[in-house]
């Protein structure tokens, strides 16, 4: 399911967010949003997620306006991780998963929903702690309880938004390993907001830049992360090393003006 931004803005107030974004990411590919705190990346997915609703553009879904259809065929097309989800009541993990199939169930949950719920737990590592009370997990267990529960959605578009901040350096690998296999071979289209470039550029085969509300650059890791862009849109110098289709971007030694801004704020995620 392809999935077409045109002309995409929203603004808090008199903050505004996105000015104008046009973007297209085609069935099966697994777009990174990058872009320095501000640049507007959370704000595209929850706008896709239809948590927010552009002041105007068209946001579609093999051509289909999102904002047009139920909010219930919605959930079953688009689902949506966020960076942390409060619990309103105690659930346990297989509980909590099974919330992803409510899109779905009639009256109540059929076999093949619990089914589902032990096969994402288990491509989550999740099996073991299935009857545990989400207030038990630590945070990166609870993270990947999230990405559980939108797996079991069976969705055509998904929205991640930093599902690795709280992941260690093993189940990071493995979370974009595995939305990488589900795009490639379910043909998902996937979008993850992360900060980590090199992440970015080792596993999804789109990069979408976004610079004050308006994207910068788009296209493949090789073809458009580009060392004289990244350093513009970061404040932060950076050499790009490309080869045999491989990227790593790389900090420069920071000078004394450079290294003030940089701790004031400017980010560059290095892994």
């Amino acid at each position: 399911m392809s999935l077409q931004l045109t002309a995409v803005t929203f603004s808090h107030g008199n903050n505004h967010v996105l000015k104008g974004v046009d973007l297209r990411i085609e069935s099966g590919n697994f777009a990174a949003v990058l872009g320095p705190n501000g640049a507007g990346k959370s704000t595209l997915a929850k706008i896709v997620a239809r948590i927010h609703r552009p002041d105007s553009g068209s946001v579609l879904a093999d051509g289909v306006d999102i904002f047009a259809i139920p909010r219930r065929d919605h959930a079953q097309l688009v689902a949506y991780v966020p960076q942390s989800s409060a619990v309103p009541f105690e659930l346990t993990v297989a509980d909590s998963v099974l919330l992803g199939r409510t899109p779905h169930i009639g009256l109540r949950p059929a076999n093949r929903d619990h089914q589902l719920v032990a096969e994402a737990l288990e491509r989550l590592n999740l099996s073991q702690l299935r009857d545990r009370r989400l207030s038990q997990l630590s945070g990166g267990q609870a993270q990947r309880v999230l990405i559980a529960r939108a797996l079991v959605q069976q969705p055509r578009v998904l929205l991640l938004d930093e599902p690795t901040s709280a992941l260690d350096l093993r189940y990071q690998v493995e979370t974009l390993q595995l939305v990488q296999a589900i795009s490639a071979e379910e043909g998902v289209t996937s979008l993850i907001v992360i900060h980590d470039l090199n992440m970015a550029a080792a596993f999804c085969n789109q990069v979408v830049l976004l610079d004050q509300g308006v994207v910068a650059i788009d296209g493949s890791p090789a073809d458009v992360l580009d060392a004289d862009v990244l350093s513009r849109v970061y404040g932060l110098p950076v050499k790009v090393f490309k080869r045999d289709g491989q990227v790593e971007i790389r900090p420069e030694a920071l000078g004394e003006s450079t290294r003030s801004r940089y701790l004031s704020g400017s980010e560059l995620a290095i892994a």
